[in-house]
């Protein structure tokens, strides 16, 4: 009987957690196509007029990204239409929070000065950038962008066949949605304002899309665990990562040796993005012991339970999508992308999450 009435416990709490689930997860509807695997955006550097633009200086902010170019009749100045009245949709606080950059796969005829007069017809603060042939090839196909440079006529005037979705990256650099061509401007404005007020984790974008499957953490959290955790923590990491474990404010700038301050190990970090066994031994191994700035192997003085206390005791910070994610417990649903899905995150960098 007592078997009985446990068994019956775990059914009702788990179907409690899938409810919670769904309600957390399942009920926004993006206006965008959310892809299933979100894309890191490509460490490539193109020029403007004001200089050199680079997708990892616009972390914090949304990015919405256009492939195109200046001689293009129609398309692009509909779609960069489109953004700016998607931009004016938004308050002035909402809108200094996004930044739209256009990118021209014409490089021949676009000059980074030439794209700057270009933009600012639709808007001032809009970018305009573009790159050498090989630098364009490369970050449209990070992106999952086509074009075709079409052969000219007698004139020597020709036209470029590209695609015209618009990308959406997130505050931390990703590429999670699209907006067909055509998206009215105030459901990609509204889109833009639920993602700045609700930050979703990466783990979490694919249930936001046309279909999602509802996720149930099954990571039991045990407090004694917890409690012995934070103690171990403070006394081994907390010098470096922060008694809050924010990590040093600088972890993603890389140094003039090529190591890395030390990253923050919550929610605000990559630290979930590691199975849990990829930390356990980042943590007893070390990382970048040839470095000046490195992280310590503590194989020698943490005992394996130990190294699990301080796990638990870090994934109390992450949310229920980051669990989710770490622990291996999110399915996927399949899902119409033009955009490749499988894309792989990037190995990890010196940033290393771990204490």
């Amino acid at each position: 009987m007592k078997r009985l009435f446990i068994l019956l416990g775990s059914t009702l709490l788990f179907t409690v957690l899938i409810f919670v689930g769904y309600r957390t997860f399942g009920v926004q509807k993006f206006n965008g196509s959310v892809l299933q695997s979100p894309i890191k955006t490509p460490p490539i550097v193109l020029r403007s007029d004001a200089g050199p633009v680079s997708f990892d200086e616009y972390r914090g902010k949304l990015v919405l990204l256009y492939f195109g170019y200046t001689s293009c009749p129609d398309v692009c100045p509909t779609s960069l239409a489109n953004l700016k009245l998607a931009m004016n949709e938004l308050t002035p606080e909402e809108a200094t929070q996004v930044q739209v950059i256009f990118v021209s796969v014409d490089p021949a005829r676009d000059t980074p000065e030439a794209l700057g007069k270009y933009v600012k017809l639709f808007q001032d603060d809009f970018i305009g950038a573009t790159g050498t042939r090989e630098e364009i090839d490369l970050v449209t196909s990070a992106f999952g962008a086509k074009y075709k440079i079409n052969p000219p006529d007698t004139n020597g005037n020709y036209s470029v066949d590209h695609t015209s979705f618009t990308i959406l990256i997130d505050r931390n650099g990703y590429y999670i949605m699209n907006f067909s061509h055509g998206t009215p401007p105030a459901e990609m404005s509204a889109d833009l304002r639920y993602l700045l007020k609700n930050n979703m984790p990466i783990s979490a974008q694919i249930l936001a899309g046309p279909t999602y499957t509802p996720v149930v953490c099954a990571v039991t959290l045990i407090p004694a665990h917890v409690q012995g955790g934070e103690w171990l923590y403070q006394h081994h990491c907390a010098q470096c990562h922060g008694a809050d474990m924010a990590g040093n404010p600088a972890w993603q700038t890389t140094l003039a040796d090529g190591s890395h301050l030390p990253p923050p190990l919550n929610g605000n970090g990559n630290a979930w993005n590691y199975s849990e066994q990829d930390m356990i031994n980042i943590i007893k191994e070390g990382r970048n012991l040839d470095q000046p700035i490195h992280m310590p192997a503590f194989k020698s003085t943490l005992a394996d339970w130990e190294i699990n206390f301080i796990l638990t005791y870090i994934k109390t910070t992450w949310d229920v999508g980051q669990l989710n994610y770490q622990h291996g417990f999110m399915t996927l649903t399949p899902q119409t992308t033009s955009t490749p899905i499988n894309t792989p995150l990037p190995p990890p960098t010196t940033a290393t999450p771990a204490p």
